[in-house]
C-alpha cells in the first residue's frame, strides 16, 4: 500500500538573530536540531508543514534564515502563517518552488490544505470567510481526495482556560463547515506547544509540540514545561488510512526560565 510521510514543524519563534534567546531558549539551534533529528530519524519525507509562529519578531532577516535552513533537506515544504507571523513578509521571502506559502498541495489520494487562522491584531484565531470559502470550495472540486487540513490556531478546547481564550473564534462554524464532507480525516494545528489528539465527529484533531519550549497542559495561567523541543510524523494511506506520531528531543531544556510569567 502507498504512503505518504508528512513532517509538522510548529511554533519555531524564529529571533531576527541566530544567537538571540525566548524564555532562555536559543529558538534558531533547537529548530534546527528539531529538523536535523527528524530527517536522521526517517528515510524521506513527502511533504513538510511548518504550521504558523515560524518567527517570534518577524523580520525579512527571520524568514531568509528559515528558507536557508529549510532549503537543505531539498523537500517540499508549506508555510502558514500564526500571529506572530507577517504574511506579506513570509509570502515574498519563503517563495521558492520547493518552500513557499502555498495553500494547497495535492500527493496522491490525498490534498493538503492550509488555512490563515490570523485575527489582525489579536493573539487569538479567526477563520476569516474567505478562508472558510476557499476551503469549502476545495473540497466541492475534489471529493474522491482525502483531506488533511493544516491550520496554527486550535479549534477544541485545549484544556488550559488561558489558552482557550485563543482558541479560533468562529470554530463551532469552521467545524459545521466540515459535516457534509466524509474524507476529511484530520487537522493539525500549532499555538499550544503540546501534543493533543482529539476528535470531532470521525475527523481526527491533533496539536503537536513546538520545537523551542512547550506550555503546560491544564493551567489557568500562563506556565511552562520541562518538556523538550518536539515534533509530529504523519503517515497517510492511499485508501484514508492515517498514523501519527510525536517525537522529542532526547535532552533537557536547562536553560528554559520556567519562572517566566509570559512572553
Amino acid at each position: 500500500m502507498a504512503m505518504l510521510k508528512i513532517l509538522q514543524v510548529t511554533d519555531s519563534h524564529i529571533l531576527p538573530k541566530p544567537e538571540e534567546t525566548m524564555m532562555g531558549v536559543n529558538t534558531d539551534k533547537y529548530f534546527r536540531q528539531v529538523l536535523a533529528h527528524a530527517f536522521q530519524h526517517h528515510e524521506r519525507f513527502d511533504l513538510m508543514l511548518l504550521t504558523g509562529d515560524l518567527t517570534q519578531d518577524p523580520s525579512p532577516e527571520s524568514y531568509r534564515r528559515i528558507r536557508q535552513i529549510l532549503s537543505r533537506y531539498q523537500t517540499p515544504c508549506l508555510c502558514l502563517p500564526g500571529n506572530h507571523d507577517d504574511l506579506s513578509q513570509m509570502q515574498a521571502v519563503l517563495d521558492t518552488d520547493t518552500i513557499n506559502c502555498d495553500k494547497r498541495k495535492q500527493l496522491g489520494n490525498w490534498q493538503i490544505i492550509s488555512l490563515n487562522s490570523q485575527k489582525p491584531g489579536h493573539a487569538g484565531g479567526l477563520i476569516a470567510q474567505s478562508e472558510l470559502d476557499y476551503l469549502c470550495n476545495q473540497l466541492r472540486l475534489h471529493p474522491h481526495l482525502y483531506t488533511l487540513i493544516a491550520v496554527h490556531h486550535h479549534c477544541i478546547s485545549s484544556g488550559s482556560s488561558w489558552m482557550d481564550t485563543m482558541i479560533i473564534e468562529n470554530s463551532d462554524e469552521f467545524l459545521a463547515a466540515l459535516a457534509p464532507h466524509r474524507r476529511i480525516k484530520a487537522i493539525i494545528c500549532g499555538h499550544v506547544h503540546q501534543a493533543l489528539e482529539k476528535k470531532y465527529d470521525d475527523i481526527a484533531i491533533y496539536t503537536t509540540p513546538a520545537s523551542c519550549f512547550q506550555f503546560k497542559p491544564g493551567c489557568r495561567e500562563f506556565a511552562l514545561d520541562d518538556k523538550p523541543p518536539g515534533y509530529r510524523v504523519l503517515e497517510l494511506d492511499d485508501d484514508g488510512g492515517i498514523r501519527t506520531e510525536v517525537q522529542w528531543l532526547p535532552l533537557r531544556l536547562t536553560e528554559l526560565n520556567l519562572d517566566s510569567d509570559g512572553y
